[in-house]
């Protein structure tokens, strides 16, 4: 098996202090590194070691082999690695996507055929047996072939030679989806029935196979296997073509030249489509998979997205018609998975464009009935964009928030956490579009940008849910949507699940669903636009919860800023950030992607984190409410933290941590507290009554001044009472006007238990007996004047 243990000693140090600080491993090796020792504290002296190299030499790291009593063997990297206060050798391996070993020879020798191998010990093996060709592996077992950096083969011509055993097969099973898309030539070798179980080319050659031979006979998996013609179409280098039996009648082009590659289906096997492949005039090349349903009628809905990227499709009525038969009846032995849903499927995360992570047994693609517009390009390098971008984030806790929430997208389904967003709340001009921006340059870009508009109604945002799946969404202005939409379509993003609808045939169609993390802005909270169309309505807690409003003004005096990193205004540092992520973009999430795709360890991180993360900000006595909304905070400051380790952001440990603690710190103290939402908007509307309407519609029955001013549609008395007024507040009043929305026997119960509702002497009743001059005797909620002095 193999192992990484991040947080095992270091040559020379106690583990408590190792501990402290987490390491970052540092490639090549220094020259003036010590050698490494590689006794392990539990299982001795190794058997073997393998050292990798760059393809200049330079030393990358090391792995080493333990065998140990029960004759099984561990392998553990040994990296060199720097931490705050020092830097030294550990046993970590080095980051995601890892290079190959055997990389200085594949180097050397351009030309050469090259062979891909399980394991060090068969690399060197293989490399003795098949002498004119380079002999490479990749690290970490069979497992690990999804995270191997394979760019070094592109051009070649690769073999791929399994381990004889259902791990070995799979693992080349995944090499092959990653290596076709680079190598000139793939070829896989087919063992033999019978070798033993487990058996590579370090073992002994059994008797009767000549393994030259299976190199020989290796089938060529680079082009797929032929599809199968219906009668009468001929499909070449010219395009496709329907040739008459009537042998008098001229051949009819149907369409450009194009390549069947595989038929798709979803995993219920339902969705068929089959997946085609055209070069469009300027030599780009395209794949996109036709759903069968399409073709259902005259087929305008597939000839109208073959024709949207660029295959010349004939417009004459038979030339169609014969097109659309052709779509319809041709058959292929391949396979690929569709989904009509971007983000995770098991390891794989599927984009409009491309898909992520590891590749399991097929490809698996996007397949829609129309055009997907969609911002997951890429753009520069990841380096620049570290360098230029996310360095500038650390100190602005309002920009590590963004930049940790778009990599805590992902991890909503590997967590099992519910989707929700962030709301930037503040005035124009304070760098709220900046952050949204900075964070979309995470995940892509382009002529429009990452960020979307919330000008559109909840189905039309329904839409932008389906397409932004288990990545960030932003959007970006909240004033531009209209006040009735704007609490639903939020609700309906946050809940992931879209509207029920009826199909064609009366029965009902399965709506559409999502995970997904958005970050919002604008000038006005979600409570407030929701409020706007002065109907009184309010923001449910729901709505609150799952949209956590956030004062976009950091308090620095810099609007959203709080260090501008030596730039000489707010405004400089925001135009350099806009600038900057329009020229690198995309890059950071591939690479988030690789890493945690297929780890079975990422949850486990992420949870620790999450846990330390409530224990520290959330109060104990806080309401569910509170604690939904913090996980939702610690999320983003675990995908920051992760982030940080696997080198993708270039932040000192705990940054992200510290960042996203003081945001959720300052929603915690503007929300008001821990308590129920419900609790403090009710107390709140309470206030607000008895501020407007304590003089104009309570009677001073207790007050013997004369010409006293009618009171109309009163809402009961008021007596001064050692100095300020006391409100007694008759049931109707009290259920319908002042805890109108709220549950007035809930709000009755917190304000008796904090001393602002006075309680009669005895009974279970929370209103009194009241004798009211010239009123009689009435039951009333007798609310001190207190409530007014103090914060509620």
């Amino acid at each position: 098996m193999h192992l990484d243990d991040p947080f095992a000693p270091l040559e020379g140090t106690p583990a408590e202090t190792a501990a402290a600080s987490e390491p970052t491993v540092v490639t090549p090796v220094p020259a003036d590194a010590p050698s490494p020792s590689f006794l392990h504290p539990s299982l001795g002296t190794p058997s073997a070691v393998w050292t990798y190299r760059a393809a200049d030499g330079a030393v990358l790291n090391h792995v080493a082999r333990f065998d140990r009593n029960d004759g099984d063997k561990e392998f553990w990297p040994r990296s060199w690695c720097q931490w705050d206060d020092g830097e030294g050798w550990k046993w970590k391996a080095l980051p995601k996507p890892r290079p190959l070993y055997g990389l200085p020879d594949l180097a050397a020798r351009p030309d050469a055929p090259v062979i891909v191998v399980e394991g060090e010990k068969t690399a060197e093996a293989a490399a003795k047996i098949f002498a004119d060709h380079v002999v490479v592996t990749w690290p970490g077992g069979a497992g690990a072939a999804a995270v191997a950096d394979c760019e070094s083969l592109r051009g070649r011509t690769v073999f791929l030679w399994p381990d004889a055993d259902e791990p070995g097969a799979n693992a080349m099973v995944v090499a092959k989806r990653i290596v076709k898309h680079i190598a000139d030539a793939v070829h896989v070798v087919r063992l033999p029935d019978g070798l033993p179980s487990g058996w590579d080319l370090a073992d002994d050659i059994p008797d009767g196979v000549d393994i030259h031979r299976l190199l020989n006979d290796a089938v060529s998996s680079q082009r797929d296997e032929a599809p199968e013609l219906p009668p009468g179409y001929r499909l070449g280098a010219s395009g496709l073509w329907w040739e008459s039996p009537d042998p008098e009648k001229e051949a009819v082009l149907l369409a450009a030249p194009l390549d069947v590659v595989a038929e798709s289906r979803d995993v219920e096997g339902g969705s068929w489509g089959i997946l085609l492949r055209w070069h469009d005039h300027d030599g780009r090349q395209h794949r996109l998979p036709i759903p069968r349903a399409s073709l259902a009628g005259d087929g305008a809905d597939a000839r109208r997205l073959l024709m949207d990227g660029g295959l010349h499709v004939s417009t004459a009525r038979g030339a169609r018609e014969k097109f659309n038969s052709f779509l319809g009846q041709v058959r292929s032995p391949n396979r690929v998975t569709a989904t009509n849903r971007v983000g995770w499927h098991r390891s794989s995360f599927v984009l409009p464009d491309r898909t992520l992570g590891r590749i399991d047994r097929e490809d698996m693609l996007l397949q829609t009935t129309s055009p997907v517009e969609h911002a997951f390009r890429t753009k520069g390098s990841l380096e620049e964009w570290k360098r230029e971008v996310a360095a500038y984030a650390p100190g602005n806790s309002r920009l590590v928030l963004a930049v940790a929430a778009a990599f805590a997208a992902p991890l909503l389904y590997i967590c099992e956490i519910e989707s929700g967003g962030f709301h930037l709340r503040g005035p124009s001009s304070i760098g709220k579009s900046t952050a949204l921006v900075m964070a979309g340059s995470v995940w892509g870009g382009g002529d429009r940008g990452y960020v979307r508009n919330w000008r559109a109604t909840a189905n039309g945002l329904e839409a932008v849910g389906s397409t932004h799946c288990d990545t960030l969404l932003c959007l970006d202005e909240i004033s531009q949507v209209a006040p009735k939409e704007a609490g639903e379509a939020a609700y309906m993003l946050a809940n992931g699940l879209g509207k029920a609808r009826a199909g064609r045939d009366g029965g009902g169609r399965r709506p559409a669903s999502w995970r997904v993390l958005f970050l919002s802005s604008g000038e006005l909270s979600l409570a407030d636009k929701i409020a706007e169309d002065g109907s009184r309505r309010r923001a449910t807690a729901g709505q609150q919860v799952r949209v956590v409003d956030i004062a976009a003004d950091a308090g620095a005096g810099l609007g959203l800023f709080e260090d501008l990193h030596g730039f000489s205004s707010a405004d400089s540092l925001a135009r350099h950030l806009k600038e900057a992520s329009l020229k690198n973009y995309g890059l950071a999430a591939e690479a988030f992607i690789d890493v945690i795709a297929g780890d079975d360890d990422i949850r486990t991180a992420v949870d620790e984190i999450v846990r330390r993360f409530c224990e520290d900000e959330v109060p104990a006595n806080a309401d569910g409410q509170v604690g939904r909304a913090s996980r939702r905070f610690a999320l983003a400051a675990a995908a920051g933290e992760l982030a940080i380790a696997a080198g993708i952001l270039p932040w000192k440990p705990g940054e992200a941590i510290d960042g996203v603690a003081r945001c959720c710190r300052d929603w915690l103290r503007d929300r008001g507290g821990a308590e129920p939402a419900e609790i403090r908007a009710g107390i709140d509307q309470i206030r607000s009554i008895l501020h407007a309407d304590g003089q104009a519609r309570f009677i001073p029955a207790w007050s013997e001044e004369e010409n006293q001013p009618l009171v109309r549609s009163a809402l009961g008395y008021r007596k001064l009472e050692s100095g300020s007024w006391n409100y007694y507040v008759t049931p109707t009043a009290w259920k319908d006007e002042l805890c109108r929305g709220f549950d007035p026997q809930a709000l009755a119960a917190i304000l008796a238990e904090r001393g602002y509702l006075l309680l009669p002497d005895s009974g279970p009743h929370r209103s009194k007996s009241v004798s009211v001059p010239g009123h009689g005797k009435q039951r009333l909620y007798h609310l001190s004047g207190s409530l007014l002095g103090d914060d509620a």
